[in-house]
Formats: structure tokens, sequence, C-alpha cells
């Protein structure tokens, strides 16, 4: 077979490619060699920087999560030292007329907080508002020992209206001596108790056994969830023919009808009411928008919100008003998304 010119020539390459000099050779090595070295070099400085835009996203989000928890922070300390004010309107036949119109002023479990020197910011809150009485209902210091009774006298003494003002006591009121409930909804403190006795200096009124409110020619009643025969007839109670309140600590949690049924079989023990007026619970302490309360030490984890704050609707069409109140508990030293507050109740007769 006859080789052409250019089969020759392509030979020729092939030898002089086997046979490149060694300077040659080396250097082609040293070049990819430096490439090599050239890439690694910059997928590590890319990684750097990769690296500095990460720390530099987390140094981001971590001042942006701290700003928010400090704003959050700011937001709940100054919410739990602000006071609103809560308004509820109760409509009922069995109001009289004269009393269409009277405005209730609720203060519940103050738990030893302080509004300002000498509670002044609350006074100036509560002196800004129309009523026409005061009712307090319970849980008043820090302790059943403290002696702290000022956190509330302050309020009585301060008031600019000429308005009665009654109380009843809370378990965290109560002493050994007292009469206590179980339920913790209704105390009768004994002469000794110390905060039922400021209460009483500061010319307030305890509700139990029973408080005959009069207006014009009209009457309407504050109880107990206990019927006392003498006091009940003393000022002529009868559940079927007036309006009546029943003030308690705790909330009434139970259905009234069947209750009453149960315990009034053999004798009267227990009185029937139109509306109940309560707090203790504080609202929760803890509430999520939607959701409400996130536990209660009655109610658990998510308890039913008609037995924790607001006003709800009993059986047999009573009301009832829960204050979540001014203080704070143990549990969860602050309260969050649950404002503390004062609670304006009116009646309506129609």
């Amino acid at each position: 077979m006859v080789v052409g010119d250019g089969g020759k020539r392509n030979n020729a390459r092939v030898k002089m490619a086997m046979f490149k000099p060694l300077g040659t050779r080396a250097h082609e090595k040293a070049r990819k060699s430096a490439e090599k070295q050239k890439i690694k070099e910059e997928k590590r400085n890319k990684s750097r920087s990769n690296l500095a835009k990460k720390k530099k996203r987390r140094a981001i989000i971590l001042v942006a999560v701290l700003l928010v928890l400090a704003v959050m922070t700011a937001f709940v300390i100054k919410d739990n030292h602000s006071v609103r004010v809560k308004k509820y309107t109760v409509v009922n036949e069995a109001i009289p007329s004269d009393f269409d119109g009277y405005r209730i002023l609720q203060i519940s479990d103050i738990k030893g907080m302080t509004f300002g020197d000498s509670q002044q910011r609350l006074i100036e809150k509560i002196n800004s508002l129309d009523f026409d009485m005061v009712l307090f209902t319970g849980d008043y210091t820090k302790d059943k020992d403290s002696l702290d009774s000022y956190v509330f006298v302050e309020l009585i003494e301060s008031l600019t209206r000429e308005v009665p003002v009654y109380f009843i006591l809370g378990d965290g009121d109560c002493t050994e001596e007292d009469t206590l409930d179980p339920d913790n909804r209704c105390f009768m403190p004994s002469e000794d108790n110390g905060i039922a006795k400021a209460f009483r200096d500061a010319g307030a009124e305890m509700v139990y056994p029973i408080k005959r409110i009069e207006k014009g020619d009209s009457s309407i009643y504050l109880t107990g969830i206990k019927y006392y025969e003498q006091s009940f007839d003393k000022v002529d109670f009868d559940s079927d023919k007036v309006f009546s309140i029943c003030v308690t600590h705790a909330p009434i949690n139970y259905n009234v009808n069947k209750r009453l049924e149960s315990v009034n079989i053999l004798s009267l023990k227990e009185v029937d009411f139109d509306m109940a007026i309560s707090g203790h619970t504080l609202g929760g302490t803890v509430r999520l928008p939607v959701l409400g309360a996130v536990y209660t030490k009655e109610g658990g984890l998510f308890p039913e919100e008609r037995y924790v704050y607001g006003m709800q609707e009993l059986d047999g069409g009573r009301k009832s008003v829960i204050s979540s109140g001014l203080g704070r508990d143990g549990v969860f030293p602050l309260r969050l998304f649950n404002t503390p507050e004062i609670v304006i109740i009116e009646l309506r007769s129609s």
C-alpha cells in the first residue's frame, strides 16, 4: 500500500508529540496545576463569601429577633401597668324602672398591684367614670400574710362620688379562722380578718349574707349562694319577685337549675338569682387572640371561655359577668394579651 504525503505528515506529528522536549511537558503540567490551584482558590473564596453572607444573614435575623422581643417585652410591661374599662349592659325585665341605667363598678383581684404612686393612675381612671355603686370581688393583696390594705383603701377614700361600696373576700384574703368555701366562691370572714376590717374602716359593707339596694321606691339585691332565713326575711327577699345579683369570688360554673333542685329538696339552702358577678380567674392571665384563655387552675388548658371571662349566659337566661381583674398570679408573672381591667355593668329594664 502506498502512503501519501498527508499520511506521512500525520505520523510525523504523532512522533513529535510522543517525543516532546521535557521542558515543554513540564511547562504544560505546571500550567494545568496552576489552573487547578486557581479553581480551588476561587471555590475557597466563593465558600468564604457564602459563609460571610450566611453570618451576615444570621446576624440580621438575630438583631431582628432581639428587636421584636424587646418591643414585645416593652409592650407587655407597659400593658401590665395599664388599666382598661370593660363595659357590659345587662337587660332584664325584672330590673325596676328606677334602676334603669344603674351602673355598677366592679373591681377585682388587685393582688397587691399598684398603678402609680398611691394608686393615682387607677384613681384617676375610676373618678373619670359614671357609676352608682362600687363592688369589690376578692383577692386584694399579694398573699394572705400581707398587710398592704392601702391598695384598695386608697381607692375607696379617693372616690369623688358619694356611692355605696360593697365587698366580698377571695381565697387569697382568708385565714383559717374564716368560714371557707371549697369552691372559692363565698367566704364569711371572722371578726379578726384584717382585710375585712380594713374595708369596714374605710366605709365599705360586706355583701353577705344579703344587701338590699334601694333607689326611689324600688330595690334590687346582692346575695351570695347560701340562704340565710332570718337575714333574707328581714329585707323581704323573694327571688321570684325581685332582681337579684349573686356576687361570688370564683365564677358559677354549673347548671343552676339542676343545682337548686338538688340542694333544696328538703329545705331552702341556696338561692336563685338573675345575674352573677365574679372574678378569680384573671381571664386566664395569658390569653391568645380567638382562642381565649390558655390555662386556669380549675379548667386546665384552654378552658371553656364561659367560665373564665366576659359576659356569658348561664342556664335559665341568667347572665354571668366575670372580670379578669387587675393583678397577676404566681404561675404566670405577666399578663399577655390581657390588659388589667375594671368593669362597668349597666342595668337596663328593657
